[in-house]
């Protein structure tokens, strides 16, 4: 006999027969008549090939094959009850996991950070590494499983059905100096702006943005460094006379601990999103889901203070 052609409710007459051994008190606690439990024990015995039960007086005593039985079927039973019982609600602080987010350095800085001290609060192991994010990489990276999510600072162009892309935050671009600078208490011109010397991070397209919105004005900014970091950035702009452009949200956490300040920009605003990629797999997946909505929670922290 195949298992297709096994009534789950016959295990639950076996159960119940182990338990009470007596077919009435086996009927009464299932809710159905002694001559369903009879009928039901005759199609075991019929299976397993063994009486199961022989009666002494009003008790039903199990055989040695039913005592053999009795140990799996209350594992499949309790395995079933829970396979049906109502999920409990997610609790992130009893959550076991482990994910690998791909950013560039400065969606680290402005999204990764935070989310780790988040995490550490409200669910102390699940953890989030980095890796590095690589703009051809990105697909195939999330459906093979080896990063969960990806946050998107350079406008990736993702055309592929099972990746789910969410837009974040509009950030904006802003532009930071050295305290003293000579632009400092000026309102340049486009002309001033642009030929002042600029400092162009490798993993930051913020100046081709800041080109583009200056194309009217016909110049562009004048690249005096390009830098492998945000970091390299950082310290030319503080010792030269060198300007910095940055994502109006890491720009704020660089002028608290290091006192840049922010140089007028003599063009409409500059938008500057973030977005967020994972694999459709993971659209159901709680603790993801979570995740995805601390993230999200994030950045509108983030908008709210830019």
């Amino acid at each position: 006999m195949h298992l297709r052609e096994v009534d789950a409710n016959l295990l639950v007459t076996l159960d119940a027969l182990l338990v009470d051994a007596s077919v009435t008190r086996a009927a009464e606690r299932l809710g159905r008549s002694s001559s369903a439990i009879s009928h039901a024990l005759a199609k075991l015995r019929e299976i397993f090939a063994d009486e199961l039960f022989v009666r002494a007086g009003q008790k039903l005593v199990p055989t040695a094959k039913a005592r053999e039985l009795a140990p799996t079927v209350h594992v499949i039973l309790a395995g079933m009850e829970s396979l049906l019982r109502p999920s409990k609600p997610f609790d992130p602080s009893l959550a076991f996991r482990d994910f690998s987010i791909a950013a560039s350095e400065a969606g680290e800085l402005i999204l990764l950070q935070p989310l780790r001290r988040r995490l550490a609060q409200a669910a102390p192991s699940v953890n989030a590494g980095w890796m590095p994010s690589h703009r051809e990489e990105t697909v195939e990276a999330l459906r093979a499983g080896r990063c969960h999510f990806v946050i998107d600072t350079e406008g990736l162009t993702v055309q592929a059905p099972d990746i789910r892309t969410a837009k974040l935050v509009e950030d904006r671009l802003v532009t930071l100096a050295r305290p003293g600078h000579p632009l400092e208490k000026r309102r340049p011109k486009a002309a001033a702006f642009a030929g002042a010397e600029h400092i162009e991070v490798n993993s930051l397209p913020a100046l081709q943005s800041i080109d583009r919105a200056l194309s009217e004005d016909r110049v562009s900014c004048r690249v005096a460094a390009r830098v492998s970091s945000v970091l390299v950035g950082l310290l030319l702009a503080l010792n030269s006379d060198a300007l910095l452009t940055l994502p109006a949200s890491l720009a704020a956490i660089l002028e608290r601990q290091f006192g840049l300040v922010r140089i007028y920009q003599p063009f409409a605003q500059v938008g500057f999103p973030l977005r967020l990629f994972w694999h459709s797999s993971y659209d159901r997946d709680e603790c993801h889901e979570w995740v995805r909505g601390e993230i999200g929670a994030l950045a509108r922290d983030i908008e709210a203070g830019t």
